[in-house]
């Protein structure tokens, strides 16, 4: 049989034929040989871990249930890997286009460099193709070559989420050829309430400071520049001077935010993303400090069962078969 160039890997809490991506993958196939398996289990870094192990392409394409790809994808990955000194390649996961009026509210957050920084390039095209790091790489639109993982390891099962951010470190340091590709895009929908963002935001700052205590902490400015952010909220909780400048400061982001965002916004849309913006960066490193006293406790145990299916819903051999 013929091996596979590319193998797909969709971590779902339970096989369903008909997630998007799966209906992305049937209708955009590629012209090479492609594999595609679905995880099942509550753990996606040890979901993705178990179908490497069975995985046979030569590149490896991580991407998440509810992803859909944009046109050009296959073409677009293939002229990426056509570049020796391409290891691993990652994209944006664009807004998609039915999105709802407070999802395109937070995805206009989550790509405006004032709000995230440099991580904006996780949810829209910045730039051109050029190296990066784990701060521009999103893991529902990544690949990597499989070689990689004999040199660099799988993925952290200590993680989730923050996985891939903490294997790309890894790989940094071993010097892989990691890069960005604003071209290779996926769609996905975004966060549909106010609760589920704010959640979202917790669980990634939780994320990020498990991440420092399994890969060690590097005061890099993206770490050190979040903490000053709480300085002056810190400052009017404890009733210090300078409420009047915090709120000035607070409308001053607002505006900015306002007037720079996504223009395809409607007025109302643009002025609950400037009021809200600072709460984004805000509410992340409130995830963080709550990360480290969260460290003393140990998670719940999780069910490890995992599954590892084909497109069809059919069970795929243990590596040992």
């Amino acid at each position: 049989m013929e091996a596979p160039r590319y193998t797909v890997i969709v971590p779902m809490l339970r096989f369903h034929a008909d997630e998007p991506v799966l209906a992305s993958l049937r209708h955009m196939a590629p012209a090479t040989a492609l594999e595609i398996f679905v995880a099942e289990g509550n753990h996606p870094a040890r979901q993705r871990n178990a179908a490497l192990e069975r995985a046979r392409g030569e590149i490896i394409v991580f991407l998440d249930n509810d992803c859909a790809l944009a046109p050009g994808f296959w073409a677009e990955l293939e002229n990426a890997f056509a570049r020796p000194e391409v290891e691993v390649i990652g994209g944006p996961a664009l807004l998609r286009p039915e999105a709802k009026p407070l999802e395109a509210i937070f995805h206009a957050l989550l790509t405006h460099p004032l709000v995230v920084g440099p991580v904006s390039a996780r949810y829209t095209g910045r730039g051109e193709f050029r190296p990066a790091t784990q701060t521009e790489l999103i893991l529902c639109n990544m690949a990597v070559r499989r070689s990689l993982f004999a040199k660099i390891g799988p993925l952290s099962t200590e993680l989730y989420p923050n996985e891939e951010n903490e294997w790309l470190e890894r790989a940094q340091v071993a010097g892989v050829g990691i890069y960005y590709d604003p071209q290779l895009q996926v769609y996905r929908p975004h966060r549909a309430t106010w609760a589920a963002m704010g959640k979202m935001l917790l669980r990634y700052g939780i994320g990020r400071t498990r991440q420092f205590w399994v890969s060690g902490w590097r005061a890099t400015i993206y770490q050190i520049l979040p903490i000053i952010l709480l300085i002056p909220v810190a400052a009017v909780a404890l009733g210090r001077p300078g409420e009047e400048a915090f709120i000035a400061l607070w409308l001053l982001v607002a505006l900015a935010v306002m007037l720079t965002c996504d223009r395809r916004l409607k007025a109302w849309q643009r002025i609950v993303a400037g009021l809200v913006a600072p709460l984004i960066p805000l509410t992340y490193v409130l995830g963080q400090l709550i990360g480290w006293p969260a460290l003393l406790f140990p998670k719940p145990a999780a069910d490890l069962r995992i599954t590892v299916l084909n497109e069809r819903g059919e069970r795929v051999n243990s590596p040992a078969s």
